[in-house]
Order: C-alpha cells, then structure tokens, then sequence
C-alpha cells in the first residue's frame, strides 16, 4: 500500500544478508573491548568469583559473531534465505549482549548487577535458540 522508501529497502536488504552485519559488527566489538581493556566483567556463582578481562568479552564475542556470520553465509550459500524477522531476533542480542558487557558505562557494582547480568545471559541464550530456529527453518524450507 504504502510505496518503500530507500530506507526501507536497505533494512531488509541488510537482513537477508546476515553475514555482514555479523561480521561487521566484529571491528566495532574489538575496538570496544580494547579501547576500555582496564574494564572487567565480574560474575559471582556461590563461592567462586570469576573476573573476566574486557579485551576477553571481545576476542570471545568477536569469535562468536565471526561463526555466526559464517553460518548464515553457508545458509545463504544454498539460494534460501533466512527469515527476516527471526533474524533480526537473533542479531540483536547477539550483538548487543556482547556490547553491553564490553562498554564499562553500562557496569556497576551494586547487588542488582547480578541480576541484571542474568537477564542479560538469557535474552543471550535466547537469541541462540532463535538462530538455531531459523537455520532450520531455512534449510527444511522448499
């Protein structure tokens, strides 16, 4: 009904491409990481604290992004594409989750951040299980 702007068009034309937002994503990760490398993640789990290094956060995510890029280009590969929507449900936490643990401005050492660095990991988790989803989706598609 509504003619599509240029906008519009680019958006969706960047999710059927997954792979470069994944991979793009990659050098602006690492440039976080690094550039606030003094910054750590600290995770409480009953008796044991672990400090995990914000240059870590990023190698680690940046690994992660580059797999997932690779798995949707091979998807890609085949001359299906992946289902918009479920992709943009699953590169959004994906990418942000990571982001939000390498950017300091976003820590804090309150008793709420364990809380919140819950949340943080499930909508993590739950953006996997919605890539897992959509890979098979894709390829069961005709």
């Amino acid at each position: 009904m509504y003619p599509q702007t240029n906008k519009q068009v680019d958006v969706e034309t960047a999710f059927r491409k997954p792979y470069l937002i994944s991979w793009l994503a990659i050098p602006v990760l690492l440039l976080a990481g690094f550039l606030f490398r003094k910054h750590t993640v600290n995770i409480q789990l009953y008796d044991t604290y672990f400090v995990i290094a914000n240059s870590h956060v990023a190698l680690a995510g940046s690994a992660l992004l580059l797999i997932l890029g690779l798995g949707y280009w091979l998807i890609l590969l085949t001359g299906k594409s992946p289902n918009v929507a479920l992709t943009l449900f699953h590169l959004l936490p994906t990418i942000g989750v990571p982001m939000l643990l390498a950017l300091p401005m976003f820590s804090s050492d309150s008793l709420g951040s364990a809380q919140w660095l819950s949340l943080v990991v499930l909508a993590f988790i739950a953006g996997q299980c919605v890539f897992v989803v959509n890979i098979l989706m894709t390829l069961l598609r005709k």
